[in-house]
């Protein structure tokens, strides 16, 4: 069995096919299919339906008679707004309705997807627990992290409070935080878990149900603070990741590797037969 991952997406698919490999299962990343001869693979396992090199591949795939799995993970099914999940653009539904019509299995990346796509299977994102961990030899720094994607007007703004010191690392930009939130600069993703290790709590994105950043940053041990929607606890066997009084267990029960890439294998397996 050979398996190729195209597009990488929150770091998530090099880690895949790490995991995969170390369960003797063949497979590859690549950014861009243009670079590698497709026919030695047995499935195409795409991320992200609106990404051209996703859609590069989906084509390729079809043409070389090789079946295709499409991994959804957000954006290409729905648009998020500080008023909720919306439909996307006619133009980009079209598009992300037709790899999906196309897909041999489709994979959703956060429970509320389903609500998009129906015959899609939600399948927890994989942390890299092993990277991700508790550094006690850190010393904390006694601020609040603020980590990931806000918008103007987000619902976060409520949950900052005035005596109280925070760093923010935001990845939009134009959105105005209070005097007592002090503004850093991207952290590479190599540098998160040391980044993570100096706090000891974090509010993370409130727009969006839930992310890799979050997980990350609960694997590392910080409490954190979403707003998470209640009715999703159900995909978590009505555990509640705001609540978590263990965050790090919270992570390995609910998005150790093994979960997703033990998944994987059995779609793979079934798809070929």
């Amino acid at each position: 069995m050979r398996i190729l991952h195209v597009h990488d997406i929150a770091h998530i698919p090099p880690l895949v096919v790490r995991k995969l490999r170390e369960k003797s299962i063949q497979s590859d990343f690549i950014e861009d299919v243009r670079t590698i001869d497709i026919s030695k693979y047995d499935i195409v396992h795409g991320h992200y339906a609106l990404n051209r090199t996703t859609i590069r591949a989906f084509r390729a795939a079809r043409k070389a008679n090789i079946p295709f799995i499409l991994h959804c993970h957000g954006s290409d099914l729905r648009r998020v707004s500080i008023d909720g999940r919306k439909p996307l653009p006619a133009h980009l539904n079209a598009v992300s309705k037709h790899v999906r019509k196309g897909a041999s299995h489709i994979f959703l990346s956060t429970p509320d997807l389903i609500e998009w796509e129906k015959k899609g299977e939600y399948i927890p994102n994989p942390v890299d627990v092993d990277r991700f961990k508790p550094m006690p030899d850190i010393d904390k720094i006694n601020r609040t992290l603020i980590f990931g994607r806000f918008l103007e007007g987000d619902k976060i703004f409520g949950h900052i409070k005035p005596d109280r010191q925070y760093d923010c690392v935001n990845v939009v930009e134009g959105v105005k935080f209070p005097d007592n939130v002090n503004m850093l600069s991207r952290v590479p993703h190599e540098e998160l878990p040391k980044f993570f290790n100096q706090y000891s709590e974090m509010l993370g994105t409130m727009c969006d149900l839930i992310s890799v950043g979050r997980m990350e940053a609960m694997a590392c041990g910080l409490k954190t603070f979403t707003d998470f929607e209640k009715p999703f606890t159900s995909h978590y066997g009505g555990d509640n990741p705001d609540e978590a009084s263990d965050p790090r267990a919270f992570v390995e029960k609910h998005h150790h590797p093994d979960i997703c890439i033990n998944r994987f294998i059995e779609v793979y397996e079934k798809i070929l037969g």
